[in-house]
């Protein structure tokens, strides 16, 4: 704790209150979530969805077909199961109103485990990687 303490206070860097990231299972960033969890950092997870781009993974039917919820909601539960506030766009007032029915279920500790793919695949820019 004392290490932590180090990193802030007057001429430091700041307290960081809230991080956002692109954060989905198939790019969990278990060193930005790791890093944020030890010091109380809210972590809001942009494109929870994947820009609707792997809702038919093989990986996400299993849990569709028993919890009898849209991709979507499987993987916002996980969001909110990690800890997350999940910012998740639509425009479409059903899928607004799907996104939010997510509540009435919970995945085991075994399913959220199987949604933990280890992959580094974001759907979108990744401001982390350099570019020519």
């Amino acid at each position: 704790m004392k290490e932590l303490e180090q990193e802030r206070g007057e001429g430091k860097a700041g307290v960081i209150s809230v991080g956002q990231w692109e954060l989905h299972p198939w790019l969990g960033r278990s060193d930005i979530v790791e890093w944020c969890q030890k010091r109380g950092i809210v972590i809001e997870a942009y494109s929870p969805l994947v820009r609707g781009e792997r809702l038919n993974e093989d990986l996400l039917k299993p849990l569709i077909s028993k919890y009898q919820k849209s991709a979507a909601q499987i993987l916002l539960r996980w969001s909110l199961q990690k800890g997350f506030v999940p910012l998740p766009k639509s425009v479409t007032p059903k899928r607004i109103e799907e996104n939010a029915n997510v509540y009435d279920f919970e995945l085991t500790a075994d399913e959220m485990q199987s949604l933990e793919t280890g992959k580094y695949e974001p759907s979108v820019w990744d401001p982390t990687l350099l570019r020519d």
